[in-house]
């Protein structure tokens, strides 16, 4: 499946292995969250942003039930949202999930990385309505 995730095929492959995960698992198991994330790095290659938010919004609720409210996956869940938001040109949409990864991030993190560091950057630009991309890898 994710060999050829990046064509219509293997889509409707990923969205087949999460309607049969779903039916197989009580709630959403970790291998359906993962399985939905492949589903949207596939979108975003694919620049179909707009079913990709749609996706992140879904799964947001799961993630928080499964990993936390205060987790780094949650964090990265905003980071990408926030990423796709900017290619978007959402750009306070962008900001509000940028700030959200961040707070996570300073929670869940002994030290700063190199990816909250590009985060806090972007979040400078945004704010200095500077015209800016993301610092970091989206997916």
């Amino acid at each position: 499946v994710v060999s050829t995730q990046s064509t219509g095929e293997g889509l409707g492959l990923l969205r087949e292995a999460i309607a049969l995960y779903t039916t197989q698992f009580t709630g959403l198991h970790q291998v359906t969250i993962e399985t939905y994330d492949l589903l949207i790095n596939a979108l975003i290659k694919q620049e179909q942003y707009d079913e990709a938010i749609e996706e992140l919004r879904a799964t947001k609720e799961a993630k928080v039930l499964k990993y936390g409210e205060y987790s780094k996956q949650l964090a990265t869940h905003h980071k990408l949202l926030g990423s796709v938001f900017l290619l978007t040109e959402k750009t306070k949409d962008a900001l509000v999930e940028f700030k959200k990864c961040l707070k996570i991030l300073a929670v869940v993190q002994s030290a700063p990385t190199e990816m909250t560091i590009a985060i806090k950057k972007t979040v400078q630009s945004l704010e200095a309505n500077k015209e800016t991309r993301p610092m970091f890898k989206l997916y």
